[in-house]
């Protein structure tokens, strides 16, 4: 919208590479043309005492827009009094300094058509006509592929786990 326009180097991408939603929002960057409209930062795969850590000798990419060592950081920079979760990934607006998104379906609805004008790139990924087959697919996949992977990794009885 009018209050996120969009531009070229306004957003970055804050993404963890162990995530399924995180990679979606990859793949609609790769697809749509927008790499080299909106950057983007990778956290360590290894989720420690402090959470997620961009430090470059723990397998991440190092944070060169806000030089946050933790994921958590982008939150607290963006209201200072944040104690929810803390997840990826995470579209940052430059500009305002702050979080705008950290939905991967949302930031694949605005990948998806936003950038059209500045990429040239009028793939519609989401068309009005399939949309409610698509909505239905992404349930599916939510449900059984996607969150069954954290379902699993978190489980503590082997029933949920299986």
């Amino acid at each position: 919208g009018d209050s996120y326009p969009a531009q070229a180097d306004r957003y970055h991408l804050y993404v963890s590479l162990a995530c399924p939603w995180a990679h979606r929002a990859l793949i609609m960057r790769k697809l749509k043309g927008l790499e080299p409209l909106i950057g983007t930062s990778h956290v360590s795969p290894l989720m420690l005492g402090n959470g997620w850590t961009y430090h470059q000798d723990e397998g991440a990419s190092g944070d060169p827009i806000n030089h946050a060592e933790f994921h958590h950081q982008l939150y607290t920079m963006t209201n200072p009094t944040y104690t929810g979760r803390v997840t990826v990934p995470v579209l940052w607006d430059k500009q305002r300094s702050a979080i705008i998104n950290n939905e991967s379906a949302d930031l694949l609805r605005i990948f998806n058509r936003a950038f059209d004008e500045l990429t040239g790139n009028n793939l519609d990924f989401y068309p009005e006509d399939l949309r409610s087959v698509i909505d239905e697919v992404n349930d599916d996949v939510y449900d059984h592929i996607n969150n069954g992977v954290y379902k699993s990794g978190f489980a503590t009885e082997q029933q949920v786990y299986e």
